[in-house]
């Protein structure tokens, strides 16, 4: 039996607005802003990987404050009424620090970076989304958005 597993992940940056006190410049943006997974057997593919996400951030008058890139999910991937836990989606990132690896979730921001002061000039770093393959999916082609976010406090 031929089934067709195919999920798309649309990426959003949003750079939330530090303290007008401290006056902190933050800057996002990701490309693509698409990522999609290619479909293949799950005998053979165990884990599908998409196309590196660039991550380029920039951190100016941050001085030795902390800072955190973080990602979020809007749900589980979706295909009509089907659907597969988001969790099911992981991410390796490079460099490290300040990246880090982890799983996506709906309910809870996880990091994706994080550090300290400035970040000038612009850091980029790459982000890779992985699926774990399954034959126990509906076959369909799976959408959902996630969003990543840019905080300095």
């Amino acid at each position: 039996m031929n089934r067709t597993h195919l999920a798309a992940i649309a990426v959003a940056a949003c750079v939330l607005a530090p303290d007008a006190a401290a006056a902190q410049r933050l800057e996002l943006t990701l490309a693509p802003r698409v990522v999609a997974f290619p479909s293949s057997d799950p005998d053979t593919v165990p884990l599908v990987l998409a196309a590196p996400v660039q991550v380029t951030f920039r951190i100016r008058q941050n001085n030795d404050a902390p800072w955190t890139l973080t990602v979020l999910a809007n749900g589980d991937l979706i295909a009509g009424t089907a659907t597969v836990d988001i969790s099911n989606v992981s991410w390796a990132a490079t460099p490290a620090p300040p990246f880090q690896d982890g799983t996506l979730s709906s309910t809870v921001a996880q990091t994706v970076a994080s550090g300290i002061g400035n970040v000038n000039p612009a850091r980029t770093g790459s982000v890779t989304f992985r699926l774990v393959n399954s034959w126990d999916y509906s076959a369909g082609n799976y959408t959902q958005t996630v969003v990543f976010t840019l905080t300095a406090p």
